[in-house]
C-alpha cells in the first residue's frame, strides 16, 4: 500500500537539471484549468533520473514531462516504451502505470507537426543541424515523413555517427556551399541565451523558400532564425516544437483533446518581457 497517495489533484511535472527556465508549466496550467482537469504541474530540478524517477512514482506522480540531461536515462527506467522512443533512445514523456513507468518520446511529434504547418515533406531535402537527443528525434520525425535527410555537426565524428545509425546522409559544415536544401532545423544549444550565436555556415547558405526551424525558444528569435526569414525563408519557431509535443504529451496522459489555442497563448505570455512572438 502507497504511505503516500494524492487525493484532490492529480500529481504531474516536469524534471531536468536545470529546470527553472522551462516554459511547460505555464502551458500545461493553462490546459489543465482549461479542461476542468484536478491537476497540478510542478517544475522539479532532479540531480539523478533514476533516484527522482522511482521517488515520483512512489509519491504517486501520474505523469511527467522529461527534459535535459535525463531524457536518455529515462528511458532505461521505463518498463515500456513506444516505437519512437526506442529509434530515438531517449524518453521525454511518463505516465504512470501499475507496473512502473510507461515512457514516450513526443519531442518528434513536435518537430514534424510544427514544420508540417508549412506544408508536407515527403520526398523534400531536410537538413538538420546538430548530433545529440533532439537531433536524433527530428531525425527520426523527418526520415518518419519521408524525408530525404542529411545531417551536419561541427563535431564531424558524432555527425557522422548519427547519419550512420538512422542510415542518412551526412555534409561537412565546408560542404554545405555546395548542397541544396528545402528544410533546415537547427537544434544545437547555438543561440540559446548565454551560448554562442552563431553557426559557421556559408554565405548565401539561405534561400527564398527554404522552410527553417530552430527548436530554442530563449530567445524565441534566434540570429540563425532573424538570418532566414529575412532571406526570404519560412520560418518555425522553437515555440511552435514545444507546443506540440507538449500537447502530444497531454493528449497520452489524459486522454482528452489538448487545447492548442489556450496552451499557445499561455507560452506566448510566459515569454521573457519584450519578446515579440512575431519576431517584429
Amino acid at each position: 500500500m502507497d504511505a503516500v497517495r494524492p487525493v484532490h489533484e492529480q500529481l504531474y511535472a516536469v524534471i531536468g537539471h536545470p529546470v527553472g527556465h522551462s516554459l511547460s508549466p505555464a502551458m500545461m496550467r493553462a490546459a489543465f484549468a482549461h479542461l476542468g482537469y484536478p491537476a497540478v504541474y510542478l517544475a522539479l530540478d532532479v540531480a539523478s533520473a533514476s533516484e527522482g524517477l522511482d521517488l515520483l512514482y512512489r509519491v504517486g506522480f501520474q505523469g511527467l514531462s522529461v527534459t535535459i540531461p535525463h531524457k536518455e536515462a529515462a528511458l532505461g527506467r521505463c518498463v515500456s516504451v513506444d516505437e519512437g522512443a526506442r529509434a530515438v533512445g531517449a524518453v521525454n514523456t511518463v505516465r504512470r502505470t501499475a507496473s512502473g513507468w510507461e515512457g514516450r518520446n513526443t519531442d518528434w511529434l513536435g518537430a514534424v507537426r510544427a514544420l508540417q504547418r508549412k506544408g508536407p515533406f515527403k520526398g523534400r531535402t531536410a537538413l538538420v543541424i546538430g548530433a545529440g537527443g533532439a537531433a536524433r528525434g527530428v531525425v527520426y520525425g523527418l526520415m518518419q515523413g519521408g524525408a530525404a535527410v542529411a545531417v551536419t555537426n561541427r563535431s564531424p565524428e558524432r555527425g557522422q555517427a548519427l547519419a550512420r545509425g538512422f542510415h542518412c546522409d551526412f555534409a561537412a559544415f565546408e560542404d554545405l556551399g555546395t548542397r541544396s536544401f528545402d528544410l533546415v532545423v537547427q537544434t544545437t544549444s547555438v543561440g540559446m541565451t548565454g551560448q554562442p550565436d552563431a553557426l559557421p555556415l556559408p554565405p548565401g547558405f539561405f534561400r527564398a523558400g527554404m522552410t527553417v526551424m530552430d527548436i530554442v525558444y530563449r530567445p524565441l528569435w534566434t540570429r540563425f532564425l532573424k538570418e532566414a526569414r529575412d532571406a526570404g525563408c519560412e520560418t518555425v519557431t522553437g515555440l511552435d516544437m514545444l507546443l506540440y509535443q507538449g500537447m502530444a504529451q497531454l493528449e497520452w496522459w489524459t486522454g482528452l483533446k489538448a487545447p492548442e489555442e489556450v496552451m499557445r497563448r499561455a507560452l506566448e505570455a510566459a515569454l521573457e518581457p519584450g519578446e515579440d512572438p512575431a519576431g517584429r
